[in-house]
């Protein structure tokens, strides 16, 4: 289905370069993930990355390619009608909800998203260092984070933008990514699941983009890869064989603070996985306002 699985570790923070910015490749098979580098052999940023996709869209013949990214497509929806609930030019779809984000953030360089904690209507929905005290900011959580939950792990609410788990400024910086690579891409570009992808739809399309998280594929193969764990081996390479993946070589010494050389690797091999999996394709109704975590099963 697909030519190759690429899993980005993604970071907001600002600044043109993130050391937390990470990108490896599985191609069809079973060889171990490689490791992009970014093409000046500096520090991925954000810009190079949307190139990098860009370059890889292009380049793409015989069938698209599958793009997994830490970030969340979007907000919860569903609990309360609304992505901010009692503001009136709340979007209704995600692509109105990326248009706004790209609007709110114009100015910010390196699809920076900082300035959606400000903005007028919506900077009091986020709990950021511009509002501690977020006059509307909620504990609210998406469909898929519970479902993610209830079978192995969660990512923190999408509002919150402080503390190590951090959510919202990646997501900002990230729907900014979607809009530009929506723009350059048009029909080309599938974000699943707001965009069906069918197996009769892949002819027609260069890329496929999907949410995922990293650390929910290391713990529901019983993995957890707290305090750098994925920096050894034997572990990287126990979970790597969960998702019909080889391993790492004995050299292997992850990228980044928190091994996020390690998260992009896992992504890509479990991309791979489940994209064989029929059932994968398929998201509850709520997933086409909130999106899906590629490979979470829906709760039944």
């Amino acid at each position: 289905m697909f030519s190759a699985f690429i899993g980005i570790d993604w970071s907001g923070a600002r600044g043109a370069r993130q050391p937390g910015i990470q990108l490896a490749a599985a191609r069809p098979g079973n060889g171990v993930p490689d490791t992009w580098l970014a093409d000046d052999g500096r520090h991925w940023g954000r810009d190079n990355v949307r190139d990098r996709l860009l370059a890889e869209a292009s380049e793409t013949i015989s069938a698209p390619v599958l793009v997994g990214i830490d970030f969340a497509f979007a907000h919860p929806f569903h609990d309360e009608g609304a992505y901010y609930p009692g503001f009136a030019a709340s979007p209704a779809e995600a692509p109105a909800l990326w248009e706004m984000v790209e609007t709110v953030c114009a100015d910010d360089l390196h699809l920076y998203g900082g300035a959606m904690f400000a903005a007028a209507g919506v900077g009091d929905y986020y709990l950021s260092p511009k509002n501690h005290g977020a006059l509307h900011y909620r504990s609210r959580r998406r469909v898929t984070e519970q479902a993610s939950r209830a079978s192995a792990r969660a990512p923190s609410p999408t509002f919150k933008a402080i503390g190590a788990d951090n959510v919202a400024t990646g997501s900002m910086a990230g729907m900014r990514l979607i809009h530009a690579l929506k723009a350059a891409l048009g029909p080309r570009l599938a974000v699943w699941p707001f965009d069906p992808v069918t197996p009769g739809s892949l002819d027609d399309l260069a890329m496929v983009l999907v949410e995922i998280f990293p650390s929910y594929y290391f713990h529901a193969v019983g993995m957890n890869p707290a305090k750098n764990a994925a920096a050894d081996p034997a572990f990287m390479n126990a979970a790597l064989a969960a998702y019909g993946s080889e391993g790492v070589g004995k050299g292997y010494a992850p990228r980044g603070a928190d091994a996020d050389e390690a998260d992009a690797i896992i992504s890509a091999a479990a991309l791979r996985h489940f994209a064989g999996l029929p059932g994968c394709w398929h998201a509850p109704r709520e997933a086409t306002r909130e999106g899906w975590i590629f490979g979470v099963p829906p709760v039944t």
